[in-house]
This record gives structure tokens, C-alpha cells and sequence, in this order.
């Protein structure tokens, strides 16, 4: 038996120096090999002399692309890269005066969203496009009622006849969990400020309240106003005729036995019901261009917008900076990840701009419900930095610039919104879990003693002691006392006027307007002329600050393109029920404030 266990173990330490020889001789040839066919490869074919610009993201748009894992990167499997929306609106708007460029065409099947806020800066920049006379066609198999808005801009849109899209309004629904954590015999410990701030209300009971019914309805059905509004314009349909439609799905549905492509054509919401060959046969003749096998000649947006930054460099070098800082996702200390803007991070991306000897003015992009309070502050005191140079700072809101999203723009030179931006949430909460019922109803004791009436006084354990709870409490309400003076002095208000549109209340862009929180309405390429204007530049070049991609990642990539590795087929239910949990995850690793106090409107994110 030692015999043989000796002979396996050999067995094994041979495989393993073969391993650890042979790995890092596969990755230096494939270095090689990539970096050879790197060097073979000519300069980048230059664009076709007329094609339409194809719009076909795969993923998010997003202000700011996040770290990517370099093992997924090589992989490619369930990773989508993300897509900047300011490149996409760009993009279109580079085209609308390039004479290469004949048409617009949208493929949207696999875009995640886009929300409301984000079709509204995308169909801004869509109809000067089709101002010049260039048709813009939407196609696809299926859309969703997000992608639907953003095709809704287009001249013709094709649906297959197979396919179809459903129209259903926008709906808030939270996970209620009072009775559920008494069962288990958890305690969830709560604190707030603001009578509105609803973040905590799941914690508390076991169905929204009347107040927090009313707020939601309110913002909800503005956001839902500027939908049907759009896509009514962009169809020419009557004002109201979507809700009708809605309504009486059922009927035009039964009307068309039971045909959803033809109810959706029945009604206008689409031009016409073509197969792939039909596409690509009217394709052709609107792009008026063709490659060689006959298909409309098309232009990817990457290849595009890499050609047009190329020449632009050139074209705006010595001109003034707008610099553009992200901030994508919720409000963390420390490094940005996925879905979280770390302040570590923004505030990096603030030293960045200031290094620059051009420097013009700063314009803030904020997609964020709000965070941890340290990570806002953080990130606001840097940015008071910036004014004290006397260089003007601009805050442009995305989808969502709510809670401690407001907290870091409340003292900008100017705030711009779009009108179904959800801002405002002016309060703080903090809320923390302890299984002091578990431990008793298992028959377990604790006990022990403390140096300090406070010592032990918050333990996971044992609960809260009432002089423990008075100190969470009252930090509540310290931070909201701070978030009602930083709103003050930001917006030139008293602090009774920002007391009664605080309290935790969620408003709509539009409607922020009104009671003085946004000076200005409109996207980000407003902000950045409003900028420029109030640094006295009548020219200027606009540059977008960014985590550098590690050098792992860029390696893994390249030798992906490189090597066609294939993705993973996605869409699946198993991917699509952890989705499901994904932001519960998220959720719960975002909550690192170090006094555990946060800003943040819980209700806004699922905008995002």
C-alpha cells in the first residue's frame, strides 16, 4: 500500500512540474504569436465612402466602463462590454454631418435598458439626424418596451412576424420583510431621517404606506408621462393612445387571432412585418450601399467612433478642457467595482483632471442612487478643491442622481438634469441586522462583561443596548442635518426651504427644476457647453477621465479577439434567476460606510 501511495504521489509531483513549467511557456507563445499577428496586421482599412452606422450594443451603456476580470475578458463568456452612452450620442451626432454616413440603423435586441433618461439624450441627438434628410430604421425580433422607446425615434421600424414586443408601464414592487424577519427571529435595527426616506420601510413592514404610495406614484407616473409621450411623437400617434392601447391589449389582441406581431402593426407602434431576408432586401435599398455579397453596406459604432477620436485628437489639439468625471453606480469607500463608484476612484479621476495644464472646467456626470455618506463627502470635498482654483464645476445627471447621488452636486457652479431624472432624497438611515432571537430560541446564552456601559453595547448577538440605539439614531440625524446645510449653501436656500422639500422625497428632474434643486434641464452635452461658457471658452475639447485597464486585461482581450474565442450561449433560465438576485447581492456588499450611515434611495436603483 506505501508502495503504491509513494508511486502516486510521484505521479503527481511529475504532473505538477510539468504544469508549472509548461504554463507560462503556452502564455509567453501565445504572447508571441499575438503580438506577431499584431505586427503583421496593416493600418486599420479606412471607412467605406458611403454606409449606414450600425447601432447594435451588446450589454449596458453606462457613464463609466468598469473593471473587467481578465479571465472573463479572455473567456468571454457572459461578459458584455459595456457601451459609454455619451459615445453613443456622440457618435450620432458626428454623423449627422459626415457625408459617409447615408443612414441610422438600430439593432437593440441585446441592450440592456435603456432607461428613459437615456433614450431621451439618445432621440435628442436621433432627430438631428433626421433632420439632414438620413433615414434611421430600427429591426429586430423582438423589443422590449425599453429598446421600443428608443426605436419609437426611428423613420421605418421592421419587427419579424414571428417576434413581438409587449407594453405594460413602468411598476414599483419591494420585497416587504417584517413578518418574515419576526419568523425567523431576526431584529433588523432601523434608523432614518426624513419622514420619506423609504429605503428603510421593507425593515418595518409589511406593505408600502400611503406616504411612500403617493411619492411613488407621483415620480412613477411622470416618468411614465415622458414614455408615452416620446414614443407617441416618434409613431405620431395622439396624445394618450398607448395607455388606450394598453388597456385594451386583450381585445386587439384577440382582433388579430391572437397574432402579437400583427396587433403591434395593427396599431402603428411598427411599419412592417419582414423576415431576415426581407431586412436585409429593404436594408439595402434605404442604406443605398452595398458590400460585396449585396447586403447594405454598415459600419460598426466602435470602428467609427475610433475613426472620428482619431482625427479628432488631431483636429482639437492645443484646445481648452472640459474634463468629464463619472460616476457610475452606488457610492462606496475606496476603489470603484462594477455597479459601485468607489471614492478612492472619482476622487483619482479629479487629481487626473486637475494635472491637466489646459484645464477649462469640470463636468460632474452623476448615475447614482446614493450611497455611504464618507464615500459622498469624500468625494464632495474633492471637488471643493476644484472651486477653490476657481475652475468651474458642472454637475449633469443621468438616470438616477438621488440621496448621496445629490449630496456630491448639492455645491456645483450649476446642476443640469433631464426631465426624468429621479434626484432629490435628501435624508440618511442606517440599518443592521441582529439574530439575538435565534440565539435564545436555540437555547444558547451569551454573557460576559464590558469595560464601559457602551462596550458590547452593539453586538450581533446580543442586540442593541437603548444608549447604543441613541447613538446610531442621533447620527442619523447628524448626517442630515449636514445634507440640509450642504443643500443650503449649495443652492442659496434657508434651511426651512430645503427642510420641506427634503425629508427623504424623490423628485423627477422636471419637477426638481421647479423648488430650485436643478438650475438647468438637459443632457450632458448642455452641461459641457453651459461649462465651457462659464470658463469663457468659446472653443474647447472634452476628455473623459477612466480607470486604466490593467495590463492583464488588455492581454487576455487581445488575445481573445485574437484567437476567436467563443462566447458562451447566455439567456438562459439558470442565468436569468441568478440575475434575479444579483442586486440583492450587490445591495448588501455596497453597505461599507464606516459609521454605517448611509444616503441612498433604495427605490431609485432598480431605474438605473
Amino acid at each position: 500500500m506505501m508502495k503504491l501511495l509513494r508511486g502516486i504521489w510521484r505521479v503527481l509531483s511529475g504532473i505538477s512540474r510539468v504544469i508549472t513549467v509548461m504554463v507560462p511557456l503556452v502564455f509567453v507563445a501565445i504572447f508571441v504569436i499575438a503580438f506577431s499577428a499584431g505586427l503583421s496586421e496593416s493600418q486599420p482599412e479606412p471607412l467605406p465612402d458611403q454606409a449606414a452606422l450600425l447601432i447594435a450594443p451588446a450589454g449596458p451603456l453606462v457613464e463609466d466602463a468598469p473593471p473587467v476580470d481578465p479571465v472573463s475578458a479572455f473567456l468571454n463568456q457572459n461578459y458584455d462590454e459595456p457601451l459609454l452612452l455619451n459615445d453613443l450620442v456622440r457618435a450620432i451626432g458626428w454623423a449627422t454631418e459626415d457625408e459617409r454616413i447615408t443612414a441610422l440603423v438600430l439593432e437593440l435586441e441585446n441592450l440592456a435598458g435603456p432607461s428613459t433618461s437615456q433614450t431621451i439624450e439618445i432621440s435628442e441627438a436621433i432627430q438631428a439626424f433626421k433632420s439632414s434628410g438620413k433615414p434611421v430604421i430600427a429591426m429586430g425580433d423582438f423589443y422590449s418596451q425599453a429598446h421600443y422607446l428608443l426605436a419609437s425615434q426611428a423613420d421605418h421600424i421592421l419587427l419579424h412576424p414571428e417576434g413581438g414586443m409587449f407594453l405594460e408601464g413602468f411598476s414599483v414592487y419591494r420585497s416587504y420583510l417584517r413578518t418574515f424577519l419576526e419568523k425567523i427571529r431576526v431584529t433588523m435595527h432601523v434608523f432614518r431621517a426624513g419622514e420619506s426616506k423609504s429605503a428603510v420601510e421593507p425593515y418595518l413592514r409589511d406593505d408600502m404606506s400611503d406616504n411612500e404610495r403617493a411619492i411613488v406614484t407621483r415620480w412613477l407616473g411622470g416618468l411614465w408621462s415622458a414614455y408615452t409621450e416620446l414614443a407617441e411623437t416618434g409613431r405620431q400617434q395622439p396624445e394618450g393612445e398607448m395607455d388606450r392601447f394598453i388597456a385594451a391589449f386583450p381585445q386587439r389582441l384577440a382582433d388579430a387571432d391572437n397574432d402579437l406581431a400583427e396587433t403591434m402593426m395593427a396599431a402603428g407602434w411598427v411599419d412592417a412585418l419582414a423576415d431576415h431576408e426581407q431586412m436585409k432586401t429593404a436594408l439595402a435599398e434605404w442604406v443605398g450601399a452595398t458590400d460585396e455579397e449585396g447586403n447594405a453596406e454598415l459600419i460598426g459604432l466602435s470602428r467609427y467612433v475610433d475613426d472620428v477620436k482619431a482625427d479628432l485628437t488631431t483636429r482639437q489639439e492645443g484646445l481648452p478642457l472640459i474634463a468629464i468625471v463619472p460616476v457610475e453606480g452606488t457610492l462606496v469607500p475606496g476603489q470603484s467595482e462594477e455597479g459601485m463608484a468607489g471614492s478612492d476612484t472619482i476622487a483619482g479621476y479629479i487629481d487626473t483632471a486637475l494635472e491637466a495644464d489646459d484645464l477649462a472646467a469640470v463636468v460632474l456626470r452623476v448615475n447614482s442612487p446614493g450611497g455611504s455618506v464618507f464615500a459622498s463627502d469624500l468625494i464632495r470635498r474633492k471637488l471643493a478643491e476644484v472651486r477653490e482654483k476657481e475652475i468651474p464645476v458642472v454637475v449633469s445627471m443621468g438616470t438616477v442622481a438621488a440621496s448621496g447621488g445629490y449630496w456630491i452636486a448639492a455645491e456645483a457652479d450649476e446642476i443640469w438634469a433631464l426631465p426624468t431624472t429621479l434626484t432629490g432624497s435628501i435624508g440618511a438611515f442606517s440599518a443592521f441586522p441582529t439574530i439575538e432571537g435565534i440565539v435564545e430560541y436555540i437555547g444558547v446564552s451569551v454573557d460576559g462583561v464590558g469595560t464601559s456601559p457602551l462596550a458590547g453595547a452593539a453586538s450581533f448577538n446580543r442586540g442593541l443596548s437603548p444608549e447604543m440605539a441613541s447613538i446610531v439614531q442621533a447620527l442619523s440625524y447628524g448626517a442630515y442635518d449636514d445634507f440640509i446645510e450642504l443643500v443650503a449653501n449649495g443652492r442659496g436656500m434657508t434651511d426651512a426651504e430645503v427642510r420641506k422639500i427634503a425629508e427623504g422625497i424623490v423628485w423627477t428632474g422636471a419637477d426638481a427644476a421647479e423648488i430650485g434643486l436643478v438650475d438647468q434641464l438637459g443632457g450632458l452635452q448642455a452641461a459641457v457647453a453651459s461649462a465651457a461658457a462659464l470658463a469663457g471658452v468659446e472653443e474647447w475639447r472634452t476628455g473623459r477621465t477612466r480607470v486604466p485597464p490593467s495590463f492583464e486585461s488588455v492581454l487576455l482581450q487581445e488575445l481573445s479577439r485574437s484567437f476567436g474565442v467563443a462566447s458562451q450561449p447566455q439567456g438562459g433560465w439558470l442565468e436569468q434567476l441568478i440575475a434575479s438576485f444579483r442586486p440583492m447581492v450587490k445591495g448588501l456588499s455596497s453597505l461599507r460606510d464606516p459609521m454605517h450611515v448611509y444616503a441612498q434611495c433604495l427605490p431609485c436603483a432598480p431605474m438605473l
